[in-house]
């Protein structure tokens, strides 16, 4: 090149271009097939795969390992590293020989570790007892269901760890309780705790601090119990909301809670009790005649000192609530697990999906298709199908079905929002 001519932007250096394969010395034997390539990417997929689960099984054995440091920290740390894994994977072969293990660790830290630690322990239990496998987590349960009710009701815990150990006493009772005594002892304790927010003697509503700062735990104790109800018989169920607290006026009263978490979370346990006993009486409607004006309020709220997204859940959750109790309908909710898909038509079906994805989180999916109890609770086949490697969608395919569905819930959210849907009603 000759000197100061600079290199051009498209100047390339010059490369071969070959006519055929045979010149480009590419290997077309007769046994090539397209069959045989795609085994190569299922192998070199399968290598992948297998590697991934070593690494995962390492990290449970080294956070196992960890359960025993002397750091506080370095043991709540440890917990929150299984859960995370355990949600990813199905491990019980690794977990079979640390069962009695685990269970003695997650115990004692509920009942003598710190604020972090017991927060970590109430969050795993469930999804422990789920990959410990049916046959052992009666077992587990047995042990650590008294830690997780003495913490619930210990005053000085946390209010997070105590929210927390509710919510996983709910779910473990729920999918591997079969004693109805011990069901009746927790619905009791449940009822202790968010009697804190029922109304005062004299019918005024509770304001005070205490009342407002523990709206949240209230509330996943009044989920709690409205989840367990269902597994009363329904003659049961029916007796004791007559005779024993709570009872229907109890509950409409904490449609006045000043916390918008105990007040979606009583009117959820109302349609669930009337969902329930609605067979059980001739009239069932005069339960909540006294709560309908109510309701109605509620629907309709626009305080402007409440936060604008509470107003927003409040409305929409209420107006379906409204809706079955005047005329009968519940709203039909389609979803999926995983490769299956269940529609949820009742109100304990919805609460119980709720409750258990707030709960496991991505363990849900993961579970699924190993775990009987959890297949029964939702409503899926005793055998989960089997997907083929030709049914398998790639990660680009997967994530362009996602942008589709997204794109789609946006549109028809919009298409529903609060100003356009009270429009539409007058």
């Amino acid at each position: 090149m000759p000197k100061g001519k600079k290199k051009g932007k498209y100047d390339h250096k010059r490369t071969e271009v070959y006519s055929s394969d045979e010149d480009a010395g590419i290997d077309m034997g007769d046994n090539y097939s397209e069959t045989s390539g795609q085994s190569d990417m299922k192998s070199t997929h399968d290598d992948a795969d297998n590697e991934l689960q070593e690494k995962l099984e390492d990290k449970v054995v080294e956070a196992i390992d960890a359960l025993s440091a002397r750091s506080n920290a370095a043991r709540a740390a440890a917990l929150v590293s299984l859960r995370a894994v355990l949600q990813r994977r199905h491990l019980s072969h690794v977990l079979a020989n640390h069962r009695a293990t685990l269970a003695d660790h997650v115990t004692r830290m509920l009942r003598r570790g710190k604020d972090g630690e017991r927060r970590a322990a109430a969050a795993i239990a469930p999804t422990l007892a789920l990959q410990i496998g049916d046959d052992f987590a009666e077992e587990f349960i047995r042990e650590v269901r008294p830690a997780l009710t003495a913490v619930a009701t210990d005053k000085t815990a946390s209010l997070d760890c105590r929210t927390e150990c509710c919510s996983s006493l709910a779910i473990l009772c729920y999918l591997l309780e079969d004693d109805l005594a011990e069901i009746l002892e927790v619905l009791r304790v449940y009822e202790t705790i968010f009697s804190g927010s029922y109304l005062k003697g004299d019918g005024t509503v509770k304001v005070s601090g205490s009342a407002v700062e523990e709206g949240a735990y209230h509330a996943a104790a009044l989920d709690g119990w409205a989840l367990l109800l269902p597994l009363l018989p329904a003659h049961h169920a029916a007796s004791l909301l007559n005779e024993q607290p709570p009872g229907f006026a109890r509950l409409g009263g904490l449609l006045e809670a000043c916390s918008v978490e105990v007040r979606m979370a009583a009117g959820g346990a109302l349609a669930i009790a009337y969902e329930l006993i609605e067979e059980c009486f001739d009239d069932p409607q005069q339960h909540i005649e006294d709560m309908l004006p109510r309701l109605r309020e509620l629907v309709k709220d626009s305080c402007k000192f409440r936060a604008k997204r509470d107003r927003k859940i409040q409305r929409a959750t209420f107006r379906d609530i409204l809706k079955y109790f005047e005329d009968d309908e519940i709203p039909s909710l389609t979803i999926r697990v995983g490769t299956e898909q269940i529609t949820l038509e009742t109100w304990a079906g919805q609460a119980l999906y709720s409750h258990l994805a707030r709960t496991l989180g991505a363990a849900l999916v993961t579970m699924a298709p190993h775990s009987g109890v959890l297949r029964s609770a939702l409503g899926l086949s005793e055998t989960p199908a089997i997907i083929s490697a030709a049914d398998k969608v790639n990660k680009r395919t997967r994530h362009l079905q996602n942008n589709a569905a997204c794109k789609a819930r946006t549109l028809a959210r919009n298409k529903n929002r609060d100003k356009r849907s009270a429009t539409l009603a007058l």
